[in-house]
This record gives C-alpha cells, structure tokens and sequence, in this order.
C-alpha cells in the first residue's frame, strides 16, 4: 500500500501543460505503480483478497487497490482478476456501516472509468445488478446521514456507467431496479397511487401488501430486507448532494429506457409526467416550492436533457402527458438562453417521431411562436437555427402547418436568411444556412401558394447567389432544394434570367461546373472529357471507394478532465465526467438528426424524390456516409426542368459534360441492369432464357446510347484538339512574323546607317579641304 501511495503528488508526476494530475496518473502512471505492472502483485492480491479475515488486513488492502486503480493498465488487471466481484461483496457486508465501503466504490469508479468495456461488461451480471438494487433500497430507505448519501450518489454513478453498456440494460428491468429507481424518480402523490394499486408492488417482485409508509419509513431491522423496506424513503430535499442524485437519477433512467421492458416499466411508472411536471410553469409542486431559481433552473435543463431520449424511446406517453403544450409553454416563457435551447433541441426531435406531434403543436401555436423566435435577432444564432429545423419539420407534409407558416410572414422571414457571409459572425454560419435552406425545402416548396410569396420576394435569385460562393455540402442541399423547386414552372423561367453578379455566369453554367466536379470525383470521364467505361457511364468500377475505408471510424482517445487533488473528495470532482457518459447518448442522437436534415428528400443516396424527377441507387454504397453524397442526379433533375439549350455560348468541355448530363436516366438504367447481372452471377443463379435476353437486350440498347454519346465526346474533344493546335499554330506564326518584322527592321535600320556615316565622311571631308583651303 505504501509503495502504490508514494508518488502520487504534483512533485513527482510529469504534467503536460493544462493536465490535471488524475489525467496524467491514468495515461502514465508513477514509476512504482510502472513497477507493479510488471510484477504479479495485483493476481496475489486478489487472491489474498478472497480469502482474508481480518478488517484491518482488508482496509490495508483496498486502500492499495484503489491507488492502483488510478493507473489504466492495473485497472485493466483489476478488472482481468476478478477482483470486481469481491468488491461488490466488500459493499454488501458492510452496507450503512464501516467507511470501508466509500473505498471499494471509489475504486469500481476508478475501473469503470478507466477500463469501461472491461468493467461494465463483467457488472453487467444479473446477480450483480441485483446487489446494485439491494444497495440502493437500503440507502433510499435508510440513508439519512451526509455519508449516506455520498454513497447513494457514487452508486447512482456507477449505474450510469453500467446503464452506458446497452447488454446491461434489461437487466435493470428483470431485477426490479429499474422500479425502485422509479419509484424515487417520480413525486410522492404518483409513488403513493402506484404503491395503493399494487401496480409497485408487482414491478418490484414484492407480492406483500403491507401499507405504504411513505417518506421517512423504515423496517427497524438494519438489513436490506429484500421487498419489505422498499415502501419507504428517505425525502429528497433541496441540497446539492440531492439535487444531484435526481439529476443523475433521471439520466440514467432516460438511457435505459432505449431497452423495450425498461420502457414499459418507466411508462407504468409515470415517468414522463414526472418529468413533465418539473417544467409546468403553471403547476408547481410541492416539493419544488423550497428550490432556488438556480436550482430550478438546473433541474428543468436535466428533465428537458432526459425527455430528449425519452421522447424518441416512448412517444406515445409523451403525448398523453401533454408533453408538447408544457415544452411549448416553457419555450414561451423562460428567460433563460439555455433552458430555451434545450426546449427547441427537444423539439427538433419530437417532431421527427411522427406526423401526431406535427398536427398538436400546429394546433398548438407552435408555428407562430417559432417564427417570432426566429425573427428575433437578440437570439443566438445557434437558437435561430433550431428555430428552422423546427419549422421544417412542423411543415414536412403538413398543409395546415404551411398554411399557417405563410399566414405568419414565414415565407418573407425564411427568404431574408437565404444568405452565406461567414465572414460576417463568429458562428458557424454553414450550419445555420443549412437549416434555413431544409426550412425553405419543407416549408415552401410543395405549397404554390408559398412559392409564389417566395419567388415574389427573390428567392430563388438568392438561392442562386448563395449556391455560386457555398461549400460542397451547401451546394447539395440547394441543388436538392432546387430539383423540387423547378417543377413550378415560374420557377424554371427565372431560373434562366439569373446572372451571377460576381462572374455573370449564367445558372446553367454554375450547374455544369458542379456536374464536372461530380465527374472528377467519380472518375467517369478522361482527361479529354471522354466515357472511360461503357458499361459503367458514371461510375467506372475501377474508380468505386473502398467500403472499408469508407466505415472507418476516427477512433481518437477519449479525453477526460477533473479538478483538485487526488487526494480530495472524488465526488464533486468527477460528477461531471461520469455524466458525460450520459450525454454522449443525446449528442449521437443529434448527430443523427443533423445528418437526417442534410440527407432529406431521399438525396443521400443521390437522388432525387420519385415524384420529382429520376432515382438512382449508387449500387452498395447508396447509404453511405454523407460526404459520398452524388448531386448529378438533382443536377439532371433540374436541367431537365429548365431545359438543355441555352442561352449562353457553351465552351467545347461543358457542351461534352451536357452530352453525358442528358444521358443521365439511360446510364442509370444501364448501370442498374449491369449490376443486376453481377449479383445474379456471383449467386450462380441463372434466368430463364426470356429473363436472360430481356437483360442483355436492356443492356445492349443502353450501350449504344452511351456509344453514340462516346463518339460525340470524342468528336468535339477532337475538334477541342484542333481548336487549341489551331491556337498553336496561330501563336507560333505570330511570333514568326514578329520575328521577321524585327529582322527586318533590324536590316533596315543597319541599312540606313551606313548610308549615315557615308555621308558623313564626305561632308568632314569637304569641311577639312574648304578650312584647309
């Protein structure tokens, strides 16, 4: 134990600059705890450990485990030994007794942080669990001291890490844990009605019926007593050690309701109208009576982080609980920045979970509140942008929510943020642009009524405007806006009256430089502009990304930070960390939603709605990753909208890129056929003779029209090539010429000189004879 302990202190330890002392132990350890990793010390002290009778040699020995624990590696040998178990034993013996107990959860934390996989996997046990919930009835029931309770919330952490591992979590369900944490997440009034019911007492695996005893109930016995003290509870107050467990409590529920049995136990619970509850402005109750604004604060940002997960696990009960009307009311009336943010976030995806949600917070007035929000520029920006993702999904297939977004000056208030000026603010304007532009595809397009308010007010000229100077992933959200758009035809008219104000380019030829960009990308044509492939027009087998590379994952280390000294109290100081492990799950889930929103209308897989123009499948990798997005599709779709003759003169290379743009549909088709016919053969199935000519014929008719565009590649590339030899010629013969002019005049001028000096030597010598005369 002292060889573990020494060393561990700012002194000894090597820093890196801004790294807390705990980071740097995990990641590098002390020479001696090096040391230790070598030797065998860790195999001898679990089995030492198993087999000890004396307290003092057990104290002795936890206190050298944890020491040990700090460091990654022995806390992987932690976890390899087995000693997790003996852990979980060392706390149920000395349950709300000896200190002892704070020590061995300490270092279940040090392990589950620091060897997680490990860890969570070898708790995840049934038998383990079911200790979990013998240790927190016990402490909900009976922990009325401080230390009490730092054991109930240090607990409360390690499920969280536990509940992280999705294998663990039925097993919160087929324990009963998952009932008892719910019985102390939901308000007393609820807890009593379920206990009465019997519907608790069920949940719980407890058949007695003995009276409910509410708060501060106890059995009298000091032991666990399985079910029989789990009709009692200690009464949460408003200190910070409570505040946390809720907050921590919540979370972890939330989470484990991804599970289908942890759902339907949190829905028989109440769950989500407890939460509901917490953000009722209207009805405040009881128990939050005695709260700091702060608190309440703090507490409606967890419930509202919770619900998050909640509304996407069981949005049916979301509904029934009125979820949208109090979100709705909270939204309206909080002051707080975040507290408005977290109202939108959940929001966002609450309208993504069916078209219910749509339909009541239309009713509900949502679409006026937001876009009063979104017009506000005292906003943040990053609120304004949640604003427009709301309103697009409100809109998605919804004619009530359009009308109403017309009626509330939506269309004019969307138009005037069709912009991109990074340059102008600190925020990240792509994103925002983004969700400004989904909202003006959900929102406007579809609705004539809205499209005409919104070409009326210029915006497809700024659409234009934007789309010339965005990046790539910009270009394809409005190229996908576009394709929908150009099927009015007012539309597809202006469309050909743009002009860039920047380079004059015309629309089309903003179109066919991202079609060639598209091209490069696919390698489907040469350095002349020509086919590669025949079979394959648009995307040549040789040049399809590896699947490999394309599902790589950046698996970059996990960071981790805490304040103070090893030696101080743990709790404060890795709250915070433990419920990080919580939010990765939301910020997942918003990853998820964004990437949704860039791929809406069906454009992930580079295509264009059925209804609105051709569909095409990029074989295996048409649900790829979003950077693998193909725009052509949209590209031909709006081409073939406005028409394939222009107005202005086509250079040789676009006239050859318009050529393959207008065989789109027919090397699609070809493409599809060809690749109907690998699978068929890599499966040695073979068609029938009729089945097998209708493939080779579709195949061979498609092939002669990729010929025949081939050949007019070829043709205008060999005129391209005279063109520029032409060009050659003409520069070399203009310096020739300039040559000879300057031989010339060269010839001249030498010419002229000597008739010069001539002439001068006849007048000295004419003067030299007259003087002399």
């Amino acid at each position: 134990a002292c060889w573990s302990r020494f060393g561990l202190d700012e002194d000894s330890v090597e820093l890196q600059p801004h790294q807390p002392l705990i980071q740097a132990v995990a990641d590098s350890g002390t020479p001696n705890l090096r040391i230790l990793r070598q030797s065998q010390v860790m195999d001898a002290l679990s089995a030492s450990f198993r087999s000890e009778d004396s307290p003092e040699a057990i104290v002795i020995t936890l206190g050298a485990i944890r020491d040990m624990s700090l460091y990654r590696p022995l806390a992987r040998q932690i976890t390899n030994s087995g000693l997790i178990s003996n852990l979980v034993h060392v706390i149920r013996v000395n349950l709300l007794g000896s200190d002892v107990l704070l020590v061995a959860a300490e270092v279940l934390w040090n392990v589950l942080e620091l060897d997680w996989e490990g860890a969570a996997e070898a708790l995840g046990q049934e038998e383990v669990v079911d200790c979990f919930r013998d240790f927190m009835d016990a402490v909900l029931s009976r922990g009325y001291r401080f230390k009490d309770k730092i054991f109930r919330n240090d607990m409360m952490v390690l499920l969280m890490y536990i509940s992280k591992r999705e294998e663990n979590r039925p097993l919160f369900a087929s324990t009963g844990l998952m009932a008892l944490l719910l019985s102390h997440a939901v308000g007393e009034s609820r807890r009593k009605a379920l206990h009465e019911s019997g519907v608790l007492n069920q949940l719980l695996g407890n058949q007695s019926s003995r009276p409910y005893a509410g708060f501060g109930g106890s059995n009298g016995n000091g032991g666990t007593g399985g079910g029989q003290s789990r009709t009692a509870s200690v009464a949460l107050t408003n200190s910070q050690e409570d505040m946390e467990f809720r907050m921590l409590l919540w979370g972890t529920l939330s989470r484990c309701c991804s599970s289908e049995e942890c759902a339907h136990v949190a829905v028989q619970c109440g769950f989500v109208p407890s939460l509901l509850a917490v953000l009722d402005i209207q009805e405040t109750p009881p128990e939050q009576r005695q709260w700091s604004t702060e608190q309440r604060r703090k507490v409606q940002l967890e419930a509202l982080s919770s619900l998050f997960q909640l509304v996407q696990y069981v949005p049916d009960a979301f509904i029934e609980a009125r979820g949208n009307s109090i979100v709705l009311q909270l939204l309206q009336g909080t002051r707080s920045r975040e507290v408005q943010k977290k109202c939108l976030n959940l929001l966002q995806v609450a309208v993504r979970m069916g078209p219910q949600f749509a339909e009541e917070l239309g009713q509900l007035g949502a679409v006026g509140l937001l876009i009063e929000l979104f017009t506000d520029k005292d906003n943040p920006m990053s609120s304004r942008q949640l604003c427009a993702s709301v309103l697009a999904g409100l809109c998605t297939q919804n004619a009530e929510n359009r009308r109403e977004f017309r009626k509330k000056d939506g269309v004019e208030a969307i138009r005037a943020e069709v912009l991109y000026r990074p340059d102008e603010t600190t925020d990240n304007h792509l994103f925002y642009t983004l969700c400004v532009v989904d909202c003006v595809w959900c929102a406007v397009v579809g609705t004539r009524k809205n499209e005409v308010r919104f070409l009326d007010a210029g915006g497809l000229f700024a659409l234009l405007d934007v789309l010339e100077v965005a990046p790539l992933l910009l270009k394809r959200q409005i190229i996908g806006c576009l394709a929908d758009l150009m099927q009015y035809r007012k539309a597809a008219k202006l469309f050909v009256q743009w002009n860039s104000q920047v380079t004059m380019k015309g629309g089309l030829k903003i179109l066919l430089e991202l079609w060639q960009s598209e091209q490069d990308t696919s390698g489907s044509t040469g350095k002349d502009g020509v086919i590669r492939d025949l079979a394959r027009p648009l995307n040549p087998q040789e040049f399809l990304p590896d699947p490999n590379e394309m599902l790589l994952v950046d698996g970059r280390p996990e960071s981790r930070s805490s304040d103070g000294s090893i030696q101080s109290s743990r709790a404060s100081m890795k709250i915070k960390q433990a419920r990080s492990f919580g939010d990765m799950a939301a910020a997942s889930t918003m990853s998820r939603s964004k990437t949704a929103l860039i791929t809406r209308g069906g454009t992930a897989a580079g295509a264009v709605s059925p209804a609105k123009g051709a569909t095409v499948g990029k074989s295996e990798f048409g649900s790829s990753l979003v950077d693998r997005q193909d725009s052509r599709a949209k590209i031909y779709a709006v081409l073939r909208c406005i028409g394939f003759e222009c107005q202005e003169a086509l250079t040789i290379a676009e006239r050859q890129q318009m050529e393959l743009v207008k065989l789109y549909p027919t090397a699609a088709e070809l493409e599809t056929w060809i690749q109907v016919q690998v699978n068929l053969e890599s499966r040695n199935l073979r068609p029938i003779a009729a089945d097998m000519k209708w493939i080779e014929d579709s195949i061979s008719e498609r092939k002669d029209s990729a010929s025949r565009v081939q050949g007019l590649q070829r043709k205008l590339a060999d005129e391209l090539r005279d063109e520029e030899l032409a060009g050659l010629n003409r520069f070399y013969e203009d310096i020739r010429s300039r040559a000879q002019f300057r031989k010339a005049s060269l010839g001249k001028d030498e010419g002229d000189g000597g008739l010069a000096n001539a002439q001068g030597a006849d007048d000295d010598d004419g003067f030299s004879s007259g003087d002399g005369f």
